[in-house]
């Protein structure tokens, strides 16, 4: 025992010592490869149980859809049904005593609701009739007589029975050459007052129900309560012997089970659901036999084999030509870090190759060379930082004379302000002491939120400034919302688009012109409604605007309409910005939206 744990130890040591690309390529192989073929081989001999099942639930999943449609169709049958309640055409024809066949034929043309029927439900519905207790009319395709013998057949008092209630089964179609049954859906029809009409005898387009069911791959069939095979979709097991499986699932849901019938063993799956408000259950039942499901996991568990041994020599083959080509590679680079290490700096360009050891080889070569120019770079870093200082000071002197102009401006407007009140000229001062307070707001607001009255203020200084020029040519008016007025937004946003309305809306127009702000809070957003009844923008211009407006890249520095858009968005986000109507001759609209939540002062 003894002996072999030396034996295993010595092997591990041999492994440790030895070259790294030998290493590395054992590695490879006990981390890789070894895995890869264990989790392979367990893949494949699981893949029959996967692949079973896949399938069932593929088969769950695709009755469950075909159940939602075919529920769908019968419930639009079913509605459809009860159109001929409390039907007082139909209630006369059903009660009246006709002498003359005139009359009856008039009746019957003037009744459009088989007509009515056949045109909205022509696609599920095939024929409509009615047996009515009647011996005085005359039997045509749509209306019949109830006799006795008809009254003593099964859906007729089963229909009776049900009384009113919607009742499922299968009936041949009346003047069909082929006999065959198709589903029908029978129901009682009743007075207002409770009296018996006749029954509704509705009957289903048996290609509509028969597409559906031949759409799929696997044999299908549709059960009416568990007892009657309405149609199928070929040739498989017997119903008879599928019959008792049905009786236990006579409720609502998706079932599925294996199945032994006559030696073959099948996957069976059942979807079943009450037709509307009848008492009748409709099966979806679909078989496949395991048989067929295996034979398509064997060709897939081939093809998996296949794709294995070919990935495992190819891995095989990629492991070793890696593992030579690192290690070789690796030993180059040694070799040049002994060099260097001497001080032989003479070393080769390159390695080859674009990996992480070339990097690390560039590396190297390039620390010798960072050395030599480590003196040179602190040099132009020093003169670099003094000339960032002198750009400095030149920027605070800039900052400073800018600051003396505005300054200068507000104390010589001041000047003839005062001027005006000591000469009595009292709108020349009120015109200087508008046009400071707009200067002193453009010069001051910077890119700081302004309160909606602050900015209602600075428009109305501008408005009476354009009043003074234009006189009675120009009338404003400025509705806000008093919930609004302490609500921030950015600045300068009206003055642009006040400034737009009268040069380019008003100015030049006969008459008088007139503007309207409204600002007002619609839910979760504030609305700026800028209005005028100018000369309107053309259309191409109108075009322009707002191809101007989608863009992101106008030039911010200029104050407009484009620059009022950008900024908003740049704030709020995209959803928020401007919007503008206009009909040329006679009015501009400008609409502002930004969120008001969480934008109070």
């Amino acid at each position: 025992m003894k002996k072999g744990q030396n034996r295993l130890i010595l092997f591990f040591r041999r492994i440790l010592e030895a070259r790294l690309r030998t290493r590395m390529l054992l590695l490879y192989i006990a981390g890789g490869a070894l895995p890869m073929i264990l989790i392979g081989l367990y893949l494949v001999s699981g893949t029959n149980k996967i692949l079973v099942e896949r399938e069932k639930q593929a088969e769950m999943g695709e009755l469950e859809i075909l159940g939602r449609e075919l529920r769908e169709l019968l419930n639009n049958v079913n509605t459809a049904s009860k159109s001929f309640y409390f039907d007082e055409k139909l209630e006369e024809i059903a009660g009246k005593n006709y002498e003359l066949y005139e009359d009856l034929v008039a009746d019957y043309r003037a009744y459009t609701a088989f007509d009515n029927i056949g045109n909205l439900y022509n696609r599920a519905v095939v024929w409509t009739s009615v047996y009515l207790d009647n011996e005085t009319i005359t039997e045509n395709a749509h209306f019949r007589k109830a006799d006795q013998e008809i009254k003593k057949e099964k859906w007729y008092t089963d229909a009776v029975a049900r009384n009113g209630g919607a009742v499922w089964q299968t009936m041949a179609l009346p003047l069909a050459l082929d006999h065959e049954d198709t589903l029908t859906l029978t129901r009682l029809l009743r007075t207002r007052n409770s009296e018996q009409v006749g029954v509704l005898v509705m009957y289903l387009r048996k290609e509509r129900l028969k597409e559906q069911v031949d759409s799929r791959l696997s044999h299908t069939r549709l059960v009416l309560d568990g007892k009657e095979e309405i149609l199928s979709n070929g040739e498989g097991a017997d119903f008879a012997l599928v019959r008792p499986m049905l009786q236990r699932w006579n409720q609502e849901g998706i079932f599925q089970e294996k199945a032994n019938i006559e030696g073959t063993e099948y996957v069976m799956t059942c979807c079943s659901f009450v037709m509307g408000e009848s008492e009748n259950m409709m099966q979806i039942v679909s078989m496949k036999s395991y048989k067929d499901i295996l034979r398509q996991a064997n060709r897939q568990n081939r093809r998996s084999v296949v794709l294995f041994l070919a990935s495992a020599a190819m891995s095989m083959t990629m492991i070793a030509l890696f593992s030579w080509s690192f290690g070789s590679r690796v030993d180059r680079f040694r070799r040049q870090m002994q060099k260097a290490a001497a001080g032989e700096f003479d070393l080769d360009p390159s390695l080859g190759g674009q990996d992480e050891i070339s990097e690390l080889y560039g590396y190297l070569g390039t620390m010798i060379a960072d050395i030599q120019k480590l003196l040179a770079e602190i040099y132009r870093e020093r003169i670099h930082a003094e000339q960032l200082k002198t750009q400095q000071k030149e920027a605070e002197l800039k900052v400073l004379a800018g600051q003396i102009n505005p300054h200068f401006l507000y104390n010589t407007l001041e000047t003839i302000r005062m001027k005006a009140r000591l000469n009595h000229q009292p709108e020349i001062e009120d015109l200087v002491k508008m046009l400071a307070k707009i200067l002193r707001k453009n010069i001051r607001s910077g890119g700081q939120e302004v309160t909606v009255e602050a900015e209602v203020e600075l428009v109305e200084s501008y408005l009476k400034i354009q009043k003074y020029r234009f006189e009675e040519r120009i009338q404003y008016q400025i509705e806000v919302d008093p919930e609004v007025r302490e609500y921030k937004i950015l600045p300068l946003m009206l003055q642009p688009i006040v400034e737009n309305s009268i040069i380019h809306g008003l100015e030049t127009k006969e008459g008088t012109g007139h503007i309207l702000i409204s600002i007002r809070q619609v839910e979760e957003e504030v609305l700026i409604t800028i209005e005028d009844d100018g000369l309107g923008i053309p259309k191409d211009r109108l075009e322009e605007l707002k191809r101007k407006l989608g863009r992101r890249d106008s030039d911010s520095s200029h104050i407009g309409v484009c620059n009022v858009h950008q900024r908003i968005r740049l704030k709020y986000g995209e959803s928020y910005g401007l919007t503008i109507t206009s009909a040329e001759g006679e009015m501009t609209r400008v609409v502002m939206r930004i969120p008001a939540i969480n934008n109070k002062v």
